[in-house]
């Protein structure tokens, strides 16, 4: 049985399944379905049409399901769809999509901190990690286990890649590649996400792959047609190399590249 507190605005219309806890002072509307297990735990606004998966927590100020923060907003119906077990704290703010039946997309296991905000038609994989104050904007695509340090920015229609990492304070405007560390206002690309790597068991193998993707992408000096084709040619093509290969290969506003020779990754 799900418990509401006496002070709480929960829309009839509102579905909300069993064991559900929303706390003092929240507002849900009409057009919202929560799930299983699914805390708010109080003063927060779930509004639009959004769908909270089961064994979310959504913490004090948060704002889901809001219209999108855009000139072009056409009108009509645009959702929030969000999965299972993840984390909203304070202030955290997502907006719906621009364009009827568009939607912004918030995977599993996500933990969005203090503030952070995902504009609209965006969409998050699974354990994604935005710190205080990490923002995107329209129509980004974050890959799973992707980490957004503190006061960091990614320009529209741009992407991270899967265990890529940006920086703290870090400002992008073109793509970062998986398994890579930005740095800096479209600055370089500072070696590989080793930490993440080694807590989640990649093999040794993979590992030293995507070391050698570096030196020769991020360090050699070679454009990108012929960093990718020594890429093809010289190291194993694993699962992780082949996922570089494609990444870049289907951006369309680039990739960062940051080829700094000299500097340390």
């Amino acid at each position: 049985m799900s418990v509401i507190h006496p002070s709480a605005v929960v829309d009839a219309k509102a579905e909300i399944a069993d064991n559900v806890e929303i706390g003092p002072f929240c507002v849900v509307g009409p057009n919202v379905k929560i799930g299983a297990g699914t805390k708010l735990i109080s003063q927060c606004h779930i509004s639009g049409h959004t769908t909270l998966g089961e064994n979310n927590t959504v913490f004090p100020f948060a704002a889901l399901g809001t219209q999108a923060e855009d000139y072009e907003v056409e009108g009509g119906v645009t959702y929030l769809n969000i999965g299972n077990n993840n984390i909203f704290r304070e202030g955290v703010t997502i907006n719906t999509g621009t364009k009827p039946d568009s939607a912004t997309t918030i995977g599993n296991g996500c933990f969005l901190m203090a503030n952070a905000h995902v504009a609209h038609n965006c969409v998050l994989g699974d354990k994604v990690i935005m710190v205080v104050a990490a923002g995107i904007s329209g129509y980004v695509n974050i890959g799973n286990n992707a980490l957004l340090s503190g006061l960091t920015g990614v320009h529209q229609f741009c992407r991270i890649g899967r265990f890529a990492v940006l920086s703290g304070g870090s400002i992008v405007s073109m793509d970062v590649p998986p398994f890579m560390i930005a740095d800096g206002r479209n600055g370089a690309i500072r070696g590989i996400n080793k930490v993440g790597l080694s807590r989640n068991n990649f093999s040794e193998e993979s590992v030293r792959a995507l070391k050698n993707v570096y030196k020769i992408f991020f360090r050699s000096g070679k454009n990108t047609k012929n960093a990718l084709a020594e890429i093809k040619s010289e190291l194993p093509q694993l699962p992780e190399v082949l996922e570089f290969i494609e990444f870049v290969e289907s951006s369309t506003r680039g990739v960062l590249q940051g080829r700094t020779p000299g500097r340390r990754g």
